[in-house]
């Protein structure tokens, strides 16, 4: 009898094993395959002279993640999977058109995924029918394939910011190709975001909301920095988070280092803090800036110059609407900086785009650019021409640094644009100054009181 149970506590077993390796590596996501197909139809309508072939590869700009353009046309995070995207117009235009589908491509089928390793999807009908794309192969007939559309084209769209491996790749294949970019196409795609993906950012900018709040309860002197990293990261995957996007956590002198990423100084009292994080949820980031006194109060100086990166950033929020640009949008916190007398100390640009869609075209509003401390200091990131639409997301993050003092100040806020103004995604994350005080004054939350805040 107990040999007969334990066979089937085996059956059982391995039919679990096996269900996990064919099922398991979908993740709960807000998207469906509908959504990526008409994403990348989309991409195809405006590209006809050419193949897109992207990989999802960490790429040259250093990413640890899912490279974000080929998850927001496929759905899929494969490491090292690579999608061809073949125009109807040019399939059409061969004796097969049947023949030359966009394909995905994947490593094969791997019986240790699901029992040692998470699952992973793999080339076949399931594939084909999580993510709606017409075909899968292979990974390792990817080269082959490749080869094969020297016969139908001879100019191939990339991604900015591909691996240089695997474009001297493609060049080795097809010697006399043309590489293109294609990451303006995508980035005109990305620049208004749809109503799913505004979901999803409300969502995740309310996840970031309460890890800075608790934050505020949690500083204090003699904290650590990576503490705070530390329980910032651990609100995010508890609250159902893939994780931080970035922590930057920055104390007294680190709050003049833009991106301070060390984490590693311990805090003391009379210093600020400046708390930039951001959470990956549903693939989607956000990015939410505060600074805050570590002993719970501001000092006389630190609530003046605070005061005055508070005023430029209600300035900055208060003109943005459709057919605004972010070249505007600097310039109204810069003004009110600069009339302050702290211009020199505001060293970067007001906003980025956030998930994608940022406009690369310079401006200079008619005026004088006169180096990396000019009044008006902007570059093709962060001001630029174009129109502000419903559904764009950005961030508006003027700040004042003053390394001399140890005195970095930053404010920053993720701005939906309406159709008939904006809405301020992160707008329950305190940023008056009696606020911050009063948060810090607060018990904490997700953790217990480790320390005496007396």
């Amino acid at each position: 009898m107990k040999k007969i149970i334990s066979l089937l506590f085996l059956f059982f077993f391995l039919m679990g094993v096996i269900y996990l390796n064919q099922k398991t590596y979908s993740q709960e996501r807000e998207y469906g395959s509908s959504d990526f197909k008409e994403r990348r139809d989309k991409l195809l309508s405006l590209i006809s002279d050419g193949v897109a072939v992207i990989s999802n590869s960490s790429g040259i700009s250093g990413r640890t993640r899912t490279n974000p353009e080929f998850y927001y046309l496929t759905g899929v995070d494969v490491p090292d999977a690579k999608i061809i995207l073949i125009p109807l117009e040019i399939a059409e235009k061969t004796s097969n058109p049947e023949s030359w589908k966009t394909t995905l491509y994947l490593p094969p089928k791997d019986p240790r995924k699901g029992v040692w390793d998470d699952p992973e999807l793999f080339p076949g009908e399931e594939a084909m029918k999580e993510t709606g794309i017409e075909n899968t192969a292979d990974i390792n007939v990817f080269n082959s394939d490749l080869a094969k559309l020297s016969s139908i084209t001879d100019t191939i769209y990339l991604a900015y910011g591909t691996q240089v491996q695997f474009v001297e790749n493609i060049k080795k294949i097809m010697p006399n190709v043309k590489i293109k970019n294609i990451s303006p196409f995508l980035d005109e795609m990305r620049w208004s975001k749809s109503a799913k993906e505004i979901e999803i950012m409300k969502k995740a900018c309310g996840l970031t909301v309460e890890a800075f709040k608790e934050v505020g309860r949690f500083t204090r002197p003699e904290v650590y920095e990576y503490e705070v990293e530390a329980l910032v990261n651990y609100i995010f995957r508890k609250n159902g988070a893939e994780g931080a996007a970035f922590t930057i956590i920055g104390s007294g002198p680190n709050s003049c280092i833009l991106h301070h990423m060390k984490n590693d100084r311990k805090m003391e009292d009379g210093e600020l803090l400046v708390v930039d994080i951001g959470v990956v949820y549903k693939s989607l980031s956000t990015d939410l800036t505060r600074t805050i006194p570590v002993s719970g109060k501001f000092s006389p100086e630190q609530k003046k110059i605070y005061q005055i990166v508070l005023e430029a950033q209600k300035k900055a929020i208060s003109i943005v609407k459709p057919g605004v640009t972010l070249a505007e949008v600097h310039k109204a916190a810069m003004d009110v900086i600069d009339e302050a007398g702290y211009g020199k100390y505001f060293i970067h640009g007001t906003s980025h785009s956030l998930n994608g869609g940022s406009p690369y075209k310079p401006t200079t509003l008619g005026l004088k650019l006169t180096g990396m401390y000019g009044k008006y200091r902007m570059n093709n990131y962060f001001a630029a021409d174009n129109s502000l639409l419903p559904g764009c997301m950005f961030t508006i993050e003027p700040g004042i640094y003053i390394p001399e003092k140890n005195l970095g100040i930053r404010i920053e806020d993720d701005i939906l644009v309406t159709e008939i103004g904006h809405e301020i995604l992160t707008k329950n994350a305190p940023k008056e100054i009696d606020e911050i005080e009063d948060l810090m004054k607060e018990k904490l939350i997700y953790i217990k009181e480790t320390r005496d805040r007396s």
